[in-house]
């Protein structure tokens, strides 16, 4: 389904960014990177090692490269980095938006045509058309799956934007 947006202007991307999902109970979650997909949420309760938010930068044709955007406690960072933000194509069986390194995305993926209309991240079709089509599945305790065009097992709509919440009690 295309987003309809009133009253939102397209703005040029950022030179450097993260996303954050907002909906009915995602007050500004980050996006962050975890086995190659997205994941909206706390890293730390990801049980992945490499778990981390992303820093997303943008490149030609609108791709959205990703490297992680902190150091581990003990002061050393992910293992992953230049990666890509991709969402399944129609044909796609697999409906989670992954994350994978750089020239490592699968037929029937879509990485490329990603912009910001006003701060919420949108997908611009082939034909012209905007579409922000994230969904998120709760796959354990603050933390949830990022999906596109899907709520065939629960899923529910999130809108990314590139503002982080804001947090008056700091």
């Amino acid at each position: 389904m295309p987003f309809l947006a009133l009253g939102l202007k397209k703005r040029a991307t950022p030179a450097s960014f993260s996303l954050y999902a907002y909906s009915e109970g995602f007050g500004g979650q980050p996006l962050f990177y975890a086995d190659g997909y997205a994941y909206i949420g706390d890293p730390a309760k990801s049980n992945i090692t490499d778990a981390a938010p992303v820093l997303f930068s943008s490149g030609s044709n609108n791709m959205w490269y990703g490297s992680p955007n902190t150091t581990f406690s003990n002061g050393t960072t992910p293992s992953w980095s230049n990666v890509t933000l991709t969402v399944p194509g129609p044909a796609s069986t697999d409906r989670r938006v992954s994350l994978p390194y750089v020239d490592n995305s699968t037929d029937g993926t879509v990485t490329s045509g990603f912009i910001f209309y006003g701060s919420t991240a949108m997908h611009v079709t082939a034909d012209g058309q905007l579409e922000s089509m994230f969904y998120a599945l709760q796959v354990s305790d603050r933390v949830s799956a990022l999906y596109w065009n899907d709520t065939s097992i629960g899923q529910v709509p999130v809108i990314l934007r590139n503002i982080a919440p804001s947090n008056p009690g700091k």
